[in-house]
């Protein structure tokens, strides 16, 4: 009876060593220029996700974004770039 539970606990432990695993880093700067007229932010955002069997897919989203203020009005662009990685064993 004893090996039977010690068994049981090992291939709990090898179902733990496998499970998928997630984080997500981002980071935001932002300049604002000429009491507010001209304003520019940066955003980078990268979600990496990794699965039991150690395949790995990771995104990296990066956004840039300008304003500028004249006469009342408010003009901007926006920019975005996602790439996305896997990675397989």
């Amino acid at each position: 009876m004893k090996k039977l539970i010690f068994a049981s606990l090992l291939t709990v432990g090898a179902m733990v060593a496998q499970s998928e695993q997630q984080s997500t880093t981002q980071t935001t700067n932002t300049e604002s220029k000429d009491h507010g007229k001209k304003q520019k932010s940066d955003t980078t955002t990268t979600s990496s996700a990794t699965n039991g069997e150690g395949d790995t897919t990771t995104t990296t989203s990066q956004t840039s974004s300008k304003s500028k203020k004249k006469h009342g009005k408010t003009k901007g662009t926006t920019t975005t770039n996602i790439t996305t990685t896997d990675t397989q064993h």
